[in-house]
């Protein structure tokens, strides 16, 4: 089980590097010492490095902010950073101090800011991460430097982002079968579900379903661990999904969202195609907006 697992991580991982989410085009797209103390735990080598990393840049300097040799790179290497920290008072935290220093000039805080999203929260960022960007939407809806108007307009991916986390169950929905049946998510019964959203026009959704389809190791492993794909077409084209279900392996389940309510409730962030979550027994999130190379991962770490 464990050369199986490992083989197929390795082989996932070289294919995902050819491939890229395909951007959803149905959506709207795209101090330091106070805080500190604040901390009670001592500081360790990691934050120390995180909270002054900064420190030397200057954020006058509009010519360097905006160089991407220059700003954008140390924003990217403050985000490597960022994603190994646990907790979120630390990023939280760091982040703020950021941002109280991007202040002093609003050139210098917009780039930022846009970069944030762009790295973070674009469908098409190999690096976008919910759970740092909420530190970076909690700063920006108390910020004094921005009004109240500017802060309304991040409120609303602000609660989609705190929807569905890691460790939260996954919001419930129901679906429609291929023989007009209805079900709910909450009725899957296997001790992990592979919850992948997709789009019948996406390029990237069908190399997916196609590696999870064809793969005989990623079959295997599947069978074995008892996870259940959960194929659903959120988009409302019926036409489409019933012309699509030839892609789909005999063995998923595949869905219709013949309501939309997943799109009209915004019950799941749908920011690219596919969107992959894996969810434990009782449908508790155990991986939020991943990639399948990222699940094999999960299942190198827990099934060992």
């Amino acid at each position: 089980m464990k050369s199986l697992i490992y083989s197929l991580w390795l082989s996932i991982s070289v294919m995902s590097l050819f491939l890229c989410s395909c951007k959803d085009n149905k959506k709207t797209e795209k101090q330091k010492n106070d805080i500190v103390q604040q901390n009670s735990k001592p500081m360790s080598s990691a934050d120390s490095t995180l909270f002054h990393f900064w420190d030397k840049f200057e954020m006058q300097d509009t010519a360097q902010v905006k160089n991407p040799e220059k700003g954008e790179q140390q924003l990217a290497d403050f985000l490597q950073l960022l994603a190994q920290v646990p907790d979120s008072a630390t990023r939280d935290s760091a982040v703020s101090l950021m941002l109280d220093k991007a202040k002093v000039n609003r050139s210098s805080f917009d780039y930022f800011i846009k970069q944030y999203e762009h790295y973070l929260y674009d469908g098409n960022s190999p690096m976008r991460n919910d759970i740092i960007y909420e530190s970076v939407l909690r700063y920006l809806i108390k910020t004094d430097l921005l009004s109240d108007l500017e802060k309304e307009a991040y409120r609303p991916t602000y609660k989609l982002v705190l929807r569905n986390k890691e460790g939260q169950t996954a919001e419930d929905f129901s679906y429609e079968l291929v023989n007009g049946k209805k079900q709910k998510l909450s009725d899957t019964k296997a001790k992990y579900t592979f919850l992948i959203f997709y789009d019948p026009d996406c390029s990237h959704c069908k190399e997916t379903i196609q590696q999870l389809r064809d793969t005989p190791q990623l079959v295997q492993l599947f069978t074995q661990l008892q996870v259940q794909v959960l194929a659903i077409d959120p988009w409302g084209d019926r036409t489409k999904w019933k012309n699509y279900q030839s892609q789909l392996a005999d063995q998923w389940i595949n869905g219709f969202d013949s309501e939309s309510k997943v799109l009209s409730f915004n019950l799941y962030d749908l920011k690219a195609s596919p969107t992959i979550y894996l969810l434990n027994e009782n449908k508790k999130v155990l991986l939020k907006d991943t990639y399948l190379q990222q699940v094999i991962a999960y299942f190198v770490k827990n099934n060992q």
